[in-house]
């Protein structure tokens, strides 16, 4: 069935309901449709059989896509990373800290109504290497009186996974992760109760920090956050692949020829370094340590996506003291062969 999670949409926006704060509203653009309909969770669009569906939430998004809708009434360009929501998205999202420069975060802000409601429709952008740019829109329904903490949340949830997917899919490789959880419709009680979001303990709600801070009152420790990250982030299909292997393979963008293959420590302790392999041969060991005290999850995270996402980055860190003959690091003979893929042809958002 098409999802967001497989690729099969783009997320336009997520729009927060005025009753609930704690349900949302998705607002979907299908990518490989004949037609530019925009869908959404809401009843109002499930229920709405007629040939040009809509309602209040797809409306607002497909006037604000066209290129005369106004600019936000209040632009805060080039954000400092102490933001609270540049930081809990940073946070959230851990390889976003290394691919997204310093000066590459953006928010633009404006007041609007969808439908009788007021929100506050904040735009997260981002601009990576090579003039890649994405971006993740919220609505905050203005009734709720939310606190910068919680504001934070939401935001750095849905703009952070539709920043990460966007990079992604311009990098030619997909975002497996869960999206965050939203509105859904019980279609097998009988009354057809409305149910919410996934309640607090959902990954995608407890997992709000990696580091160094023990108590954020979901009873995880930053090891166990950065492994549920990085479970979210792979997908359950690629996980598990690393659980049965310990290593993935991530083709070169740079040379067709090389392969970069992850390896994991069995005992998730510490970094292991990767094998390089040129031509299906194994050629030396590149050794990428962790620069500051982070879970080793997280940093195995930030590699992998790094690798995949800004190559160039990554290969900065690794000079001549950073490179070491095959079998340096451990003498295990993989079985799987090391085979370079073709990625997908890089696009650049507009």
């Amino acid at each position: 069935m098409p999802s967001l999670r497989a690729g099969d949409y783009d997320l336009v926006m997520a729009i927060q309901s005025p009753r609930d704060a704690d349900r949302w509203y998705r607002v979907l653009a299908g990518r490989y449709t004949a037609t530019t309909s925009l869908s959404c969770d809401c009843p109002a669009w499930i229920y709405n059989r007629t040939g040009n569906r809509t309602c209040k939430h797809t409306a607002f998004a497909a006037e604000r896509l066209q290129p005369t809708t106004p600019t936000p009434t209040l632009t805060i360009p080039r954000m400092r990373l102490d933001h609270p929501f540049i930081g809990a998205t940073r946070t959230q999202w851990a390889p976003l800290r290394q691919f997204v420069p310093a000066d590459g975060w953006e928010l633009h802000v404006a007041r609007v109504q969808i439908g009788s409601d007021a929100f506050r429709l904040i735009e997260m952008r981002a601009t990576g290497p090579d003039g890649m740019r994405a971006a993740g829109t919220v609505a905050l329904a203005e009734q709720h009186h939310q606190t910068v903490g919680a504001q934070a949340t939401a935001i750095a949830g849905w703009s952070g996974y539709a920043i990460a997917a966007a990079f992604c899919r311009q990098a030619g490789v997909p975002l497996t992760g869960e999206p965050p959880a939203h509105y859904q419709l019980d279609r097998t009680a009988s009354d057809r109760r409305q149910t919410g979001a996934q309640p607090a303990t959902d990954d995608t709600r407890a997992i709000l920090q990696i580091g160094n801070q023990r108590d954020l009152g979901d009873g995880l420790t930053p090891t166990q956050r950065a492994e549920n990250t990085l479970r979210l982030f792979l997908g359950a299909t690629t996980y598990a692949l690393l659980e049965q292997r310990h290593f993935l393979d991530v083709s070169s963008g740079l040379r067709p020829d090389r392969v970069y293959r992850i390896r994991r420590d069995p005992q998730k302790r510490y970094e292991r370094r990767i094998r390089v392999f040129e031509g299906g041969r194994y050629v030396n060991d590149f050794c990428v340590v962790r620069a500051q005290s982070v879970p080793e999850a997280d940093h195995y995270l930030t590699v992998y996506f790094g690798l995949i996402a800004n190559e160039a980055w990554v290969l900065s860190v690794v000079g001549h003291g950073n490179v070491f003959s095959p079998w340096s690091d451990g003498s295990e003979r993989e079985t799987v062969p090391a085979v370079w893929q073709p990625r997908a042809a890089p696009t650049v958002a507009a």
